[in-house]
């Protein structure tokens, strides 16, 4: 009688002892899962604003008749990125690295004419080679922000980045005055629907503590009925899209 006793016991033991370790993965999934929907929900620096400004620009192009204006357009499209200190964070900290990378253009036509530019250090866009985006690119934090040299405040600082569509048409005609924005394109003749594409990349954020956030920025470009309007813009503070997880 003893010994049965003992042994329902120890079957009792057991079950208990399984159904706690069957608790504990449960909740286990249940973090991990929502770790990878809700992503951190406390980054000590995060993206908090982003704007973005679509337009165009004619470059003068070789005359092949009596045209007034000849020049060949561009889209472009800025696109301000505000890196904050989470004023919910307590802990001291300062930025150590900001990397942009894994930049991937979304376009069935015409991708290869879109590069990517950064700006000087007077918070202008410079197209040419050494403000050219490759691959990826880096800014260090320090005290102050210089983005010529690639480096940004460590408590937080503004980036630009400009998409280009390079030579998306051309105008040739003898209006008395040409305006340079997006209105160039309705003179191109342009096919709105020709000029949409998406641009996604990651955003890493690595703090002293040499801790990573990753997260990925995908948007939709241009803004706006630009043909029309000449300018498109928008202002974004919600980032629930973006979530940013630790590397």
């Amino acid at each position: 009688m003893k010994i049965s006793e003992l042994k329902n016991k120890k079957i009792v033991h057991i079950c208990i002892i399984l159904g706690i370790i069957v608790l504990i993965l449960i909740i286990a999934g249940i973090i991990m899962l929502r770790y990878q929907v809700e992503g951190e929900t406390n980054l000590p620096f995060e993206l908090s604003k982003m704007i973005i400004v679509s337009t165009a620009e004619g470059n003068e192009i070789d005359a092949v008749d009596d045209n007034r204006w000849n020049f060949s357009v561009n889209q472009n499209n800025d696109i301000y990125l505000e890196i904050g200190k989470n004023e919910e964070y307590k802990k001291s900290t300062s930025i150590k690295n900001i990397t942009f990378e894994n930049f991937y253009i979304d376009k069935a036509n015409g991708a290869e004419n879109i590069k990517l530019y950064r700006a000087n250090s007077e918070g202008k866009i410079v197209e040419d080679e050494t403000h050219l985006i490759n691959n990826s690119l880096n800014y260090e934090g320090e005290k102050e922000t210089n983005l010529d040299e690639l480096k940004i405040s460590n408590q937080g600082s503004i980036i630009l980045i400009r998409s280009v569509n390079q030579n998306v048409c051309e105008v040739r005609n003898n209006d008395e005055s040409i305006i340079h924005d997006g209105t160039l394109l309705a003179k191109g003749n342009v096919v709105p629907e020709d000029l949409e594409y998406t641009l996604s990349f990651d955003i890493i954020i690595e703090t002293n503590r040499n801790i990573k956030y990753k997260g990925t920025v995908s948007i939709q470009l241009p803004m706006g009925d630009i043909e029309t309007e000449g300018k498109g813009r928008l202002e974004k503070t919600d980032f629930s899209d973006v979530i940013f997880k630790r590397m």
